[in-house]
């Protein structure tokens, strides 16, 4: 019992993350009046004590909330020189480590938005 805890949360140091993916394949279809569209989707997860304390997050984008994937995504709007971002979305998650009973969650946020000038 002790070796799998600890390997839990040897495993759990890994853990914390933040990603940013962008496309501009729309198959030829275009987005709406807009000519230049590209779609950016941004992900942050992390792991947390009784799924509210922090303990392994993101280091460079701090907490896994809203707030900061949006501010994510449009930081990287901004830096691909569009001037809007349109059909934003969010989903926020919860989930226990089973074998930590319900010590350990790991929190992912999910924000995605169309970027256009």
């Amino acid at each position: 019992m002790k070796a799998i805890i600890s390997l839990c949360l040897a495993l759990c140091l890994l853990m914390g993350c933040a990603s940013i993916e962008t496309t501009r394949a729309f198959n030829g279809l275009r987005s709406g009046d807009s000519q230049i569209v590209e779609h950016i989707n941004g992900n942050t997860w992390g792991v947390y004590l009784f799924s509210c304390i922090p303990l392994f997050v993101p280091y460079k984008e701090g907490l896994v909330d809203t707030d900061t994937t949006v501010n994510m995504v449009t930081r990287e709007a901004r830096r691909l020189n569009y001037t809007k971002v349109t059909d934003l979305q969010s989903s926020i998650q919860s989930d226990p480590l089973e074998l930590t009973f319900y010590i350990l969650w790991i929190n992912s946020c999910q924000v995605s938005a169309n970027a256009c000038k």
